[in-house]
């Protein structure tokens, strides 16, 4: 699904990645682990788009993203990519569901029944009406789960996603991840700490000093 090819970047003199060489199957969970510093964040945005690398390729689906101009890789990324962050991101004037319709509503679709259907999934059926602060962290959490996948994107990216939440709630939020994968066929590419979550996937990858240790 996802191919990385000799992947660098740099940030002023200081050398981040060094020629990372990485696969991601569909419906594959994959970890990426190691110290602060390693480059795990800077990594996963460049596979999402979010970053672009000084060298190297990424090819998603067959499309060479880097390739694209900015307005078709905005596109791209929008219909292609989810994002779940450590903060969830959530906007405070908008509903559970207005929030996670909002990828939809940006690619000129309604897709509010949709929206409906994923709360339901994730348990937030009765949520759908109310403000993010009127949710707990942890249910702010699975709205922002819910909108990374409102356009059933190819893949979602996931930094940190459980590091602002107690740890029963992360461990929800862990399981999820796997529920998602199960019936939906969902790719996850997930950042994570926490190591509990990182055994659990179908691969673990190791980062240390800008390069991948397996």
């Amino acid at each position: 699904m996802l191919v990385a090819q000799q992947i660098e970047r740099s940030y002023q003199s200081l050398k981040i990645l060094k020629g990372i060489d990485l696969q991601i199957q569909k419906q594959e969970i994959v970890a990426i682990v190691g110290a602060s510093g390693a480059g795990k964040s800077t990594l996963l945005h460049i596979l999402g788009t979010l970053d672009r690398p000084d060298k190297g390729t990424v090819v998603l689906n067959g499309t060479d993203i880097y390739a694209l101009s900015e307005v078709h890789l905005a596109q791209f990324r929008n219909q292609q990519i989810g994002f779940i962050f450590q903060f969830h991101n959530l906007m405070a004037e908008f509903t559970a569901l207005e929030n996670v319709c909002m990828p939809a509503f940006i690619a000129g679709q309604n897709q509010q029944a949709k929206g409906k259907e994923l709360l339901k999934m994730l348990g937030l059926a009765n949520r759908a009406s109310h403000l993010p602060s009127q949710l707990s962290g942890g249910e702010q959490q699975r709205v922002a789960v819910a909108r990374a996948l409102i356009n059933d994107p190819a893949i979602v990216f996931a930094d940190e996603p459980s590091g602002n939440l107690d740890s029963a709630t992360a461990r929800e939020l862990h399981q999820l991840f796997f529920e998602l994968r199960d019936q939906l066929g969902q790719t996850f590419v997930i950042v994570t700490h926490d190591e509990t979550l990182a055994n659990l996937a179908d691969r673990k990858i190791v980062m240390q000093d800008g390069y991948l240790k397996n």
